[in-house]
């Protein structure tokens, strides 16, 4: 039941839309006066105000007027005013009605360029001017309508266009960009693996432009809103979560790494910089908790054969980010804040859930699963012996430029070895497997992982260590799976 107030408002509004009788159209002056009658209305009013037009029907009619573009005084909003109008509803109403808004402006071009591109607006204006719960809710509101596959084509005497996005999808895309921390993952856990994928799918922004002159298609990508869900991603506490997120993150940038101009056929235009941005925003998500998300990707069902995570370290061997790769693997090594032992890192147990007194050597196994990602990359990108040893030698020099900075500032006993000695002897390990010309790749990464004495030159770590590591880096390198 609305109040006196809110029927007022409605009254109104409706009143400015009326059409009946002749030559009576909708001005540019009367859809101002409800922009400003909307302004006026506290954020419960305006609620109200919203759903009665919906349910009435007018609220179609307002967004119909809204993005009409006739001439002589008539037709609705410029760009400008329906930015501001769309600001002054995100700061008010709930993610329910903003739904309700939002479908309401899809509906005016449906399937279209320009009905993609106000339900843009009004989610930027979400982004930018709505609370953070809200913003969560309207990711919620809004997830069911994220998988409609829907894209946009269009076409002309010039040629035709096809873009792969859905108005929705975007969206949310938009919306997660926005939010960070326990607000990002509460607004990600809103969506099913399948909806997650659908916005990322959509926030690639994938065209294909074809000719009616001939000469083959171009296909390019506008990874913008892609790169604000993974940077969104990077800030969630929660490693599961950011591990599938990173999955999701892998198998949607395989899709423009394999996107491969066709002479003749098919040019591609700007795929390098979307798969760098791309590539960034995966590294940010690894970086922002190395042992947690690589642990998490080594004990999920879905990842555990470790084919996403060695197609992302073909990428960045393939572009030339061993440096970075380096780095990684020496968090595992000594911490994400690269101040613990090595060695005691290797030993640390982990419960089991759900399996009382059952234990793991969770350090262990992502330090292998991380391994043999690295190594199956590399001799993807090559069959040289030697050119997979200069890349891996890049990486383990990252690895000794790490071991040189902690120095002292590591702490613990591994089971009686003091920290001091324990990183002695992963740097002793590192220089022996770069000094080594007869190790392959895998040796490399392999010796370097666990620690070395350098008195006997034998490994420093008992057997339980090293089947734990092996299992691991075993079962990811010599999966058969494309990457």
């Amino acid at each position: 039941m609305v109040t006196p107030v809110q029927q007022s408002a409605v009254d109104d509004i409706r009143g400015k839309l009326d059409t009946s009788g002749l030559f009576n159209t909708v001005t540019h002056g009367e859809m101002n006066d409800i922009a400003a009658r909307l302004r006026g209305l506290s954020a419960a009013d305006a609620d109200a105000v919203i759903d009665e037009l919906a349910r009435t029907g007018d609220l179609s009619r307002l967004a119909d007027e809204a993005v009409d573009g006739s001439w002589f005084g008539n037709g609705g909003y410029s760009a400008d005013e329906r930015g501001a109008l769309f600001a002054d509803m995100a700061g008010k109403l709930d993610a329910q009605s903003l739904r309700t808004l939002s479908d309401a402006f899809a509906a005016t071009d449906a399937g279209g360029n320009d009905g993609h591109a106000r339900v843009g607006e009004l989610a930027s204006a979400i982004a930018t001017h709505a609370a953070p719960q809200t913003r969560v809710d309207f990711v919620r509101e809004m997830a069911g309508q994220t998988t409609d596959s829907e894209s946009i084509n269009s076409a002309g005497i010039g040629g035709s266009s096809i873009r792969d996005v859905d108005a929705e999808a975007s969206a949310v895309g938009t919306v997660l960009g926005s939010l960070n921390g326990a607000q990002a993952q509460a607004a990600f856990e809103a969506l099913s693996p399948e909806q997650l994928r659908a916005v990322m799918r959509s926030g690639l922004d994938a065209r294909l432009d074809t000719s009616s002159m001939g000469g083959g298609a171009v296909a390019s990508w506008d990874v913008g809103n892609l790169r604000g869900v993974l940077d969104a991603a990077a800030t969630i506490p929660d490693a599961d979560r950011k591990a599938q997120i990173f999955d999701a993150g892998v198998d949607t940038m395989r899709t423009v790494r394999d996107t491969s101009t066709i002479i003749g056929g098919l040019t591609t235009i700007g795929k390098d910089d979307a798969m760098a941005s791309i590539r960034d925003g995966l590294t940010a998500i690894i970086n922002s908790d190395t042992a947690g998300v690589v642990s998490e990707l080594n004990r999920n069902t879905p990842t555990r054969q470790g084919d996403d995570f060695a197609a992302y370290a073909k990428e960045m061997l393939a572009s030339g980010q061993e440096a970075r790769l380096g780095e990684q693997m020496a968090r595992i090594q000594f911490g994400n804040a690269n101040n613990e032992n090595p060695v005691d890192r290797l030993y640390a147990e982990t419960p089991v859930p759900g399996t009382p007194g059952d234990v793991r050597l969770q350090n262990t196994e992502a330090l292998g699963y991380f391994i043999g990602g690295v190594t199956r990359a590399a001799n993807s990108i090559t069959s040289d012996v030697q050119a997979q040893r200069a890349m891996t030698t890049n990486v383990l020099n990252s690895v000794l430029s790490v071991v040189d900075k902690v120095g002292g500032r590591i702490y613990g006993n591994a089971v009686g070895i003091p920290a001091s000695v324990a990183t002695r002897w992963v740097q002793t390990a590192a220089e022996a497997a770069i000094g080594d010309p007869t190790a392959n790749a895998a040796d490399q990464l392999t010796r370097t992982a666990l620690p070395e004495h350098p008195a006997t030159g034998e490994s420093a770590v008992g057997t339980r260590v090293e089947e734990a590591f092996t299992a691991a880096r075993v079962r990811v390198q010599s999966s058969t799976a494309g990457l």
